[in-house]
């Protein structure tokens, strides 16, 4: 699934592409698992004719305004958004001169339509917690979160607590933190906590850089591929040797999630 990283880089190639550009018309391939809370007439009637003024991304999310409307999107496991035809299209809109493809092999991808004064009332949008790389990323509110019981990686993962943070990058800054997957939260020392903090959005921040992480469905619009994969210290690196002490990576299970860590680092 794409995490924060992929989603801000699509972001951010799609504001170059479209950013202005009138939306013309619009085809529905995939009504029943896209549309969640309109109907292909109701986003049409919408949308077309219109400019698209901002684009935008909250957490995993991305928040397209067109004038007073918007469209949230969220991509989930197989969802692309590309320059092409693809395969697997749910989703065409057409601009002036461009066209933009949702291609969603697995139709896991969700699309809601709101007003976009009203955006901070739609309800994905409203459960999200804190974000890295923005201002509601405070060392205040990031403690607030390390009361609980629940072991830290799970902690990361839910959405509501923090946004944007995947099993790829959670695991990552664990392990820059030199922090166990399974410890709980509230057993951090404020050390482990401070090194945490800052772990992650440095992690996000070098993921950006990269294009993103690339294994199986995820390109950019343009189709390109992301390059942190080949960075990993940890996530996917089961029985290599840890780049800190050498000590082979191991995988545990949490939450039905692979958990990569060194048994040597961070125990």
């Amino acid at each position: 699934m794409p995490e924060l990283p992929e989603v801000e880089t699509i972001r951010r190639a799609l504001e170059r592409e479209v950013l202005g550009y009138e939306l013309q018309a619009l085809d529905v391939r995939e009504r029943v698992h896209l549309l969640k809370n309109c109907t292909p007439q109701e986003l049409k009637r919408a949308l077309v004719g219109r400019r698209l003024t901002a684009l935008g991304r909250r957490g995993k999310f991305l928040v397209f305004e067109f004038g007073p409307w918007a469209v949230v999107l969220h991509l989930r496991m197989s969802g692309r958004l590309l320059l092409r035809p693809a395969e697997h299209t749910r989703l065409v809109l057409h601009f002036e001169g461009k066209t933009l493809y949702l291609d969603d092999a697995r139709r896991f991808a969700s699309l809601y339509l709101a007003l976009a004064k009203e955006l901070g009332e739609l309800k994905p949008l409203r459960q999200l917690g804190i974000e890295p790389l923005t201002p509601s990323y405070t060392w205040e509110a990031f403690q607030t979160l390390l009361t609980s019981k629940r072991e830290i990686k799970r902690l990361l993962l839910d959405q509501t607590q923090i946004a944007g943070l995947g099993n790829i990058y959670a695991c990552e800054a664990l392990f820059e933190a030199c922090i166990h997957p399974k410890r709980p939260a509230r057993s951090l020392t404020q050390q482990e906590a401070k090194r945490l903090f800052e772990a992650i959005p440095r992690v996000l921040e070098r993921a950006l850089e990269a294009g993103g992480t690339s294994f199986d469905k995820y390109r950019t619009p343009q189709g390109e591929l992301g390059r942190f994969q080949e960075e990993f210290s940890v996530y996917s690196r089961e029985g290599e040797p840890c780049p800190r002490c050498g000590a082979p990576v191991k995988r545990i299970v949490q939450g039905r999630r692979s958990s990569f860590f060194c048994p040597g680092c961070q125990r």
